[in-house]
Formats: structure tokens, C-alpha cells, sequence
């Protein structure tokens, strides 16, 4: 015996049990008003402006798919070429010996900001190399950690040096420096 059969039979008992209709019988102007709002979508595919509204409609939610799946799958951060941290390459190996390496305490990298200063205050041979060197010294990290972009000649003797330096992990700070010849080199006015 399948459902069917079960189901108009428990009714037909139900029915019977409880005088009276459940529902009234449906009637032939609701099936015919179903029957034509079902059909108006297709009735207006006969026409040109239907069909223009059914592909606008049609390629509008192809797009938007398009668009969601993109979004969906963006990239992530662009990788670093080196790690960046706020200790500087030479301050984070141990010392060689001494107290300091019983305490568990390296260099903090002084020395790498005192050669930056002398770098700095000397004429350097690019004006690239002098922008590095007075930009480190300025945000007090090494210069290993600042890089030139790119650079832009006002005149023969002044230049802008667009430089970044990376102060921390989640820090990037860039500035544009201008640079002048300073007789066989470039220094920072």
C-alpha cells in the first residue's frame, strides 16, 4: 500500500469523524487566475522588449555571480622578499660571548645606526644611496631596512628619491627625499 492510498484513506475517516468540509473544493476562477499570472513571464517573451529584459536579466546575474566568485576568492597579502621585524638582522643573532650572552641580550643595533649617521652625513655616490642612508637615520632603523623606489630628476643637481622602510611588521613608512649634488656626490640638504 503506498502513502497516497494512506493519506486519502485517514481522511476519508477524519472525514467522517468530524461533520463538515475541511476546505472548500478549489474554484475554477482561482486555478484560471493562477494560470494566467504563471503565464505572463512567458507571454512576454513574444515580445522584443520582453526578450531584451530576459537577456538584460539573464546577463545581470551572470555578472554578479562573476563579481561574488571573485570576491570570494581574492588574493591574500603579497609575500615579502625578506621578513620584516623590529629587531634588524644583526641585533636578533646572539653575542659571541661576554655578559651579554649570559643575560640573553645581542647588539640592538647602535652600531648599524651610527654607521648610517656617518653613511649620512658624507656625500654618497647615488643620490638613491643618500636618500637610504638619511631616511634610516631619520627613522632610527637600519638601513637595510629602507629601499628606494624610485626617483625623479628636478634639475641636474636636485633629485626626489620616493624610499620605504619598513619599521615593523604591520609598518610601512615611505616618503619622497630630494637629494642634491654635493661636488662628487649626493647628499641630503
Amino acid at each position: 500500500m503506498n502513502a497516497e492510498a494512506t493519506a486519502v484513506r485517514d481522511t476519508k475517516a477524519i472525514g467522517a469523524a468530524i461533520p463538515g468540509g475541511w476546505s472548500a473544493p478549489p474554484s475554477d476562477a482561482a486555478i484560471r487566475a493562477v494560470v494566467i499570472l504563471g503565464l505572463i513571464p512567458l507571454r512576454l517573451l513574444r515580445t522584443r522588449i520582453g526578450r531584451r529584459l530576459a537577456a538584460t536579466a539573464v546577463l545581470s546575474l551572470i555578472l554578479v555571480g562573476a563579481v561574488s566568485t571573485l570576491y570570494d576568492h581574492a588574493d591574500g597579502p603579497a609575500s615579502l622578499q625578506r621578513p620584516l621585524s623590529a629587531v634588524p638582522a644583526a641585533a636578533a643573532k646572539p653575542a659571541a660571548g661576554g655578559r651579554a650572552a649570559a643575560n640573553g641580550a645581542g647588539t640592538t643595533g647602535a652600531a648599524a645606526l651610527a654607521s648610517a649617521s656617518v653613511a649620512a652625513s658624507r656625500p654618497s655616490k647615488s643620490p638613491q644611496s643618500a636618500a637610504v642612508a638619511w631616511y634610516a637615520k631619520r627613522l632610527g632603523v637600519s638601513s637595510d631596512r629602507v629601499q628606494a623606489l624610485q626617483q625623479q630628476r628636478v634639475s641636474a643637481t636636485i633629485t626626489k628619491v620616493l624610499v620605504m622602510a619598513g619599521v615593523s611588521e604591520t609598518k610601512m613608512s615611505t616618503a619622497f627625499v630630494t637629494v642634491k649634488r654635493a661636488g662628487s656626490g649626493w647628499k641630503v640638504p
